[in-house]
């Protein structure tokens, strides 16, 4: 078995939440090596409650990877997402608890990680970016500062003044196992995600940067289909790139993966409404000594009331950038 993943191409992805769940999700059906990198700076709900209360960390964004890779049984896999949704436990999910309590049990996250990937008989391994305390700090464009990565999406001033910097409150040092696939790696995927709460939290970790910068594997951005108000707002795609060469380095991304497909007009309209004009992300071409690839990237509107994307088609441009 371990010749067999030794002669396998090596793939790391970095992000988190609900972006890195439908990355996964799809090139778990491939033959390829997947280590995902994610980020530990989630500080929302269940996972925050826990944080708070058991001091330990946060498990949501490892337990939707987690998921996603998972090839357990049906029954086994619903658990592990299943919400509390009365009682003392209300808004608990039983993946988290089950987490925080292996983490209590070895003594460390990482263990726990890899415990639970074990008993999900997951395809291939989930990395936490660091086992260091982050907390993510957020300035907005009107000086105003707000801490934890919640915020983003709780906190209204977010929407209306924007984001003008991520940091983190204090340095934390990125994991062996995370520096090490990123040197092994045949090609690293950054995004899709929230650029501010999933992407540049793994980036402001201590030799995550550095490492990438140094990998001689190709490194792809995947962007988002649509902008978030005070987060992304009017972004292109070259835009995605550029946020992450902001903190890598002018001329380190060398893909750009770019959805082509406009989603149904009610969707649009819907967004709109949300997110304000200019929120699809399109492409003006602009980036040179990037290759670019496009293709129609959306989930279709019959199966899903929300404009994302589509967890199979993405992975089978990935293995095209792959092979390429």
């Amino acid at each position: 078995m371990q010749k067999h993943e030794d002669t396998q191409q090596k793939v790391v992805t970095i992000g988190g939440g609900t972006g890195g769940f439908t990355l996964l999700s799809g090139l778990k059906q491939y033959p390829i090596h997947i280590s995902a990198i994610v980020s530990m700076a989630d500080d929302g709900g269940s996972t925050g409650i826990l944080r708070d209360e058991m001091g330990v960390l946060p498990p949501g964004d490892v337990r939707q990877c987690l998921a996603a890779l998972a090839r357990a049984p049906h029954e086994v896999r619903e658990l592990f997402s299943y919400r509390f949704p009365q009682g003392d436990l209300k808004g608990h999910n039983m993946g988290n608890l089950f987490l925080s309590a292996l983490e209590k049990i070895t003594g460390s996250f990482s263990r726990a990680v890899e415990e639970a990937g074990r008993i999900l008989d997951v395809y291939g391994k989930v990395i936490p970016v660091s086992e260091g305390d982050m907390q993510l700090v957020v300035e907005l464009h009107n000086g105003v500062m707000l801490y934890g990565e919640s915020k983003l999406d709780d906190d209204a001033r977010v929407a209306q003044h924007g984001v003008r910097s991520v940091s983190l409150a204090h340095p934390v040092s990125a994991s062996r196992d995370a520096l090490s696939a990123i040197e092994a790696a045949d090609l690293v995927v950054i995004g899709p995600g929230d650029l501010y709460g999933s992407i540049a939290p793994n980036l402001l970790v201590g030799g995550i940067c550095e490492a990438l910068a140094q990998t001689s594997a190709r490194i792809a951005v995947v962007a988002n289909v649509t902008n978030k108000k005070g987060i992304s707002s009017g972004f292109t795609a070259e835009d995605h790139a550029r946020f992450v060469e902001q903190y890598i380095g002018s001329g380190s991304v060398d893909v750009l993966v770019v959805n082509t497909q406009q989603p149904e007009a009610d969707l649009v309209q819907k967004y709109e409404a949300q997110e304000g004009e200019g929120m699809l992300v399109s492409s003006d071409g602009t980036l040179e000594n990037v290759t670019y690839f496009k293709d129609d990237l959306v989930l279709h509107a019959q199966d899903t009331s929300l404009i994302r994307h589509d967890s199979e088609k993405l992975a089978e441009v990935i293995l095209k950038v792959l092979r390429q």
